[in-house]
């Protein structure tokens, strides 16, 4: 079903390049800026904009939103361990048939551009591994994920009650507070669990004045509408009109991060978006807008939102790794191993100072036997956006702030 209303963070893109300063960015890196990085950027936003639109037909919320980016850095520590066609599998999904090396190196170069420190913006992604002691895990997978993702590895006991509170604490520390109780217990036969912690905290570069924010009308329907707190200010920030949306571009501090939104044009919705937006076509469209003076009133807002992921992976195309055909042997050649389940919950609140948001996924692994004016005042989505290698993060929409 389509939900009536969808905040959809198409994640933090990497650095529009902003920053006026003669220096390099310390976050740049020739590696990311190669036809082969930009086609992996490529491809993982498409993948972004395609699971999102798995969780659209499925979700009956209001307001939800996941994270690209969290998720494809949890599978792609599993993908270390895939094999036969199950490799092939991670492959397609992941890294439009690039060579795994390949896709490990750009995944290493990303992350560690992402955590470079930029001034007002807090960003943390850290991951981990814990397996069942006593379980013989390969080094090389071990070995690969701590180099790439600068995965935390630990043993554990799945079956003591204890378990689900290292990894929930581990979670709750990575986020800042903001993600609580990942996992509530773990299925019989529980061989590993893989982990990622993203967590996002931003200054806006042009803030809103606690003053100007006042009740206004929200319509998440034609037929109805509620009071909100309206956050309103003039500002000339890049603006974009097509015959289905309007779109406004709002940047962080230094400009290193961004948030887009996606307003659908009166009559339409923001389904009517959905059915236009690829990763192509988002190229296209940022390539088209111009400086605008506009007045704009976006929502104050928070929320948070969890999924079990499963179905979604599955119907695009990996459903082989939840099955018993899954070959996970470079994790342990002689185990019968497949995923169980791939978790998320992710958080947002955006007001007068900026954005915080931070989303963590878990994958278990188990052995088998005026002027112009843009005021969203009804449901709109939005994206955050690195321009410097164009990543997305997170992916969501409002329907009712």
């Amino acid at each position: 079903m389509k939900a009536k209303a969808f905040l959809f963070v198409l994640g933090f893109v990497l650095a529009l390049g902003c920053d006026k300063s003669e220096d390099i960015p310390p976050f740049e890196n020739v590696e990311l800026e190669t036809a082969e990085a930009k086609a992996l950027v490529s491809q993982n936003n498409q993948f972004a904009i395609e699971f999102f639109r798995k969780v659209v037909e499925n979700e009956t919320e209001e307001n939800y939103m996941v994270s690209p980016l969290s998720l494809s850095m949890a599978l792609g520590m599993v993908h270390n361990g895939a094999h036969g066609d199950t490799k092939v599998a991670f492959d397609n999904l992941l890294g439009m048939g690039a060579p795994l090396d390949q896709l490990n190196q750009f995944n290493e170069n990303l992350r560690k551009s992402l955590t470079t420190k930029v001034e007002g913006t807090d960003m943390n992604l850290a991951n981990a591994i814990w397996i069942q002691e006593d379980f013989p895990v390969e080094d090389t997978f071990v070995e690969v994920n701590q180099k790439v993702y600068e995965a935390e590895v630990d043993n554990i006991d799945f079956r003591n009650p204890a378990a689900t509170t290292i990894v929930n604490n581990w979670v709750e520390r990575n986020t800042n507070g903001k993600i609580r109780e990942l996992v509530k217990e773990f299925t019989p036969g529980t061989r590993l669990f893989l982990a990622n912690a993203l967590y996002f905290k931003s200054q806006w570069k042009y803030r809103f004045k606690t003053e100007n924010t006042r009740n206004a009308l929200f319509y998440s329907s034609p037929e109805n509408a509620v009071e909100v707190p309206m956050m309103n200010m003039n500002a000339e920030v890049p603006f974009f009109v097509n015959e289905t949306f309007r779109s406004i571009i709002l940047p962080y501090k230094k400009e290193r991060f961004e948030m887009l939104l996606l307003l659908p044009n009166y009559g339409l919705t923001t389904s009517d978006i959905m059915d236009i937006i690829t990763g192509d076509n988002l190229d296209t469209w940022l390539k088209e807008y111009d400086l605008a003076e506009l007045a704009i009133g976006v929502p104050k807002f928070e929320m948070e939102y969890e999924n079990l992921l499963n179905d979604e992976l599955k119907d695009l195309g990996l459903e082989i790794a939840f099955s018993a055909n899954a070959d996970l042997g470079g994790i342990s050649p002689g185990a019968s191993l497949q995923i169980s389940r791939v978790l998320q919950k992710t958080f947002i609140e955006v007001n007068e100072e900026g954005t915080e948001a931070a989303a963590a996924t878990g994958v278990e692994v188990i052995e088998t036997s005026a002027p112009p004016s843009f005021i969203a005042d009804r449901p709109f989505l939005y994206l955050i956006r690195d321009g410097y290698t164009g990543s997305i993060l997170f992916i969501g929409r409002i329907g009712l702030p």
